[in-house]
């Protein structure tokens, strides 16, 4: 069966969903301290869900179900627990369990040296730093029907009236270069592209509702004039982190190689 490029569903968020209502009309106590905490960052994700992040790992995941009230669930290795199942944390968080989860993201998560933790990293610290610009971080959808490609992209941010897609890449990177052909990182681009083509209305809509929803949650959002005007920027952005401590000859070459790759796509490298 040919690939299909799958359209997104245009009910993914619903701002009137019981979480978003007893978080605005009767949180828990526990709300407010992750709400307040400057080394916390809060998304909104589709199939209306909360998720709140430390360091690129995630804290808790916010849940409702009806008769029981708000879930918030985090990774058992991460409040101390030797299962791999997630635990329910809900009617015990508070500053001391926090600072635990804190702890065990450091030690089971943030400071490994795996590339891709390390992505995570940058991009929470993108988003703590820039409140006031983004308004989204890792959002995930599938690409094709009946398969398992997902298209990931780290960043979304409001500029002006545009909602732009933003990609993050450490300088280091292998998919940046190649020897043989065009690098991976070109693809990806291609592929976010096409996305964003595809869906961009539903997108649109999508990251209205979501900042709608944020506004309404009282989270840090990009200042907007009017929602109704946003749109969606069809050309996703690359921002390469420059994380050399030192140029040598060869980082040199290495950097105008990758200048040289993209030409016509829209990219910058900037110093971390």
């Amino acid at each position: 069966m040919e690939n299909v490029v799958a359209k997104m569903a245009d009910n993914l968020l619903d701002p009137k969903a019981p979480l978003f209502k007893c978080l605005k009309e009767n949180p828990p106590a526990w709300w407010e301290m992750l709400k307040n905490d400057p080394e916390l960052y809060i998304d909104v994700r589709k199939d209306n869900m909360v998720m709140v992040y430390y360091q690129g790992g995630r804290v808790a995941c916010l849940t409702y179900k009806r008769g029981r009230g708000i879930s918030a669930k985090t990774h058992s290795k991460y409040v101390g627990a030797k299962s791999d199942k997630e635990q329910e944390i809900a009617k015990k968080l508070d500053a001391q369990l926090l600072t635990v989860i804190k702890s065990n993201i450091r030690a089971n998560y943030s400071q490994k040296s795996d590339k891709d933790i390390q992505e995570k990293l940058i991009q929470g610290e993108c988003v703590i730093r820039n409140r006031n610009l983004y308004l989204d971080s890792e959002f995930a959808h599938r690409r094709y029907v009946n398969q398992n490609h997902t298209i990931r992209i780290d960043l979304v941010k409001i500029i002006g009236d545009e909602i732009i897609f933003e990609e993050l890449k450490k300088i280091t990177d292998n998919r940046l270069r190649t020897t043989k052909g065009r690098p991976e990182i070109i693809e990806q681009m291609n592929a976010y592209r096409e996305f964003i083509l595809e869906n961009h209305k539903v997108l649109e809509d999508y990251y209205k509702n979501l900042l709608r929803i944020k506004i309404a949650l009282g989270l840090p959002t990009p200042p907007v004039h009017e929602i109704d005007r946003l749109h969606v920027r069809l050309e996703p952005e690359l921002t390469i982190f420059n994380t050399y401590t030192k140029l040598t000859n060869d980082r040199i070459k290495r950097i105008q190689a990758i200048d040289h790759e993209l030409q016509g796509y829209d990219y910058k490298i900037v110093k971390y």
